[in-house]
């Protein structure tokens, strides 16, 4: 008769796809070192996988760094523009103040 197939609770695939993508093994010697066949744990990375447990070295996990570097960027620029544009509506305050509080002749 047939082997029974083997299930897995959700969280156990969680775990199992992390654990993937903390190791430099290849996605096969994986399989037979976890007695999992290579196309389940394709399904299971396909569904569960998270670009923050990428080695740095994951092409997908520089893309997306880049992408938050380029919005940080924007962000910094934004406030330094309104940084710049505060400064000078107060140096604008400063004349008046100092053009009001003189003494009338």
């Amino acid at each position: 008769m047939g082997e029974q197939r083997q299930r897995y609770n959700e969280e156990f695939k969680k775990q199992t796809v992390k654990f993937i993508q903390e190791q430099t093994k290849t996605l096969g010697d994986l399989a037979e070192e976890l007695n999992i066949p290579k196309s389940t744990l394709h399904q299971w990375m396909s569904k569960y996988r998270e670009l923050k447990h990428e080695p740095v070295a994951s092409v997908d996990r520089v893309k997306e760094l880049e992408a938050e570097l380029q919005e940080m960027r924007r962000l910094l620029q934004e406030k330094e523009h309104t940084l710049a544009n505060t400064q000078e509506e107060l140096a604008i305050v400063k004349k008046v103040v100092h053009i009001f509080s003189k003494p009338k002749s």
